[in-house]
């Protein structure tokens, strides 16, 4: 995956949390008895929604990290073939 793709993968699912979190959210300041009688639930998954995508794309982000630095140590092994039948 590309850079701009991985992007573009993280920003909607951000977009999603943060608009999960914002219907919760408003849907508390608008007085929704179920929100009203679950107010700390109701702030806590809105806060969780938004950390676990931004957790995962950290998470994501070291992995890569981890990925490319072990291909730029890592020696290419290197294979000499001989040209001449050896002489038995």
């Amino acid at each position: 995956m590309t850079l701009s793709g991985w992007l573009k993968a993280r920003a909607v699912e951000l977009g999603a949390a943060l608009c999960t979190a914002a219907i919760l959210i408003s849907g508390l300041a608008i007085g929704v008895p179920f929100l009203r009688a679950r107010i700390a639930e109701t702030f806590l998954y809105s806060v969780c929604c938004v950390s676990a995508v931004l957790l995962r794309a950290v998470l994501d982000l070291a992995a890569r990290a981890i990925r490319l630095a072990q291909r730029s140590v890592r020696s290419p092994i290197v294979v000499r073939a001989s040209l001449r039948p050896s002489s038995a």
